[in-house]
């Protein structure tokens, strides 16, 4: 039997095999799970860059949106300055607030951020240029 023909009748006794295998697969369905925000993760952490350098001693301005609707930085109540690395850490968070951070770039320009804690817990907020 030439071997072209041994595979189409390997092949169609497959088919065959398979059109008559009745298991299926029935898709269970999963819970949805809503993200939680976790109660040890209590520090954000800014990078400011200028021109897309990491920038150092830069004064950061932190505080609580004035309105949460609608986030713009409120009334800062603490500052920190940016380490040689453009990072500035901010500990203390409360998992379940919303925070904002303006980094003082320059005289008359600022760079600022607000996020909730799916932001500031998992990621690193970037200010600057």
């Amino acid at each position: 039997m030439p071997k072209r023909l041994m595979i189409v009748l390997a092949a169609a006794a497959l088919a065959i095999a398979a059109c008559h295998n009745s298991s299926s697969v029935t898709p269970q369905p999963s819970g949805s799970v809503s993200p939680v925000p976790n109660p040890s993760v209590t520090r954000a952490t800014i990078l400011v860059t200028i021109l897309g350098s990491p920038t150092a001693r830069i004064p950061v301005q932190e505080s609580t949106p004035k309105n949460t609707s609608s986030p713009r930085p409120g009334t800062p109540f603490e500052t920190r300055r940016t380490k040689d690395n453009g990072k500035a850490f901010f500990g203390h968070l409360k998992p379940s607030k919303t925070y904002c951070w303006v980094a003082l770039l320059s005289p008359g320009h600022t760079s600022s951020e607000c996020a909730g804690w799916s932001i500031w817990q998992t990621s690193i907020i970037t200010l600057g240029t």
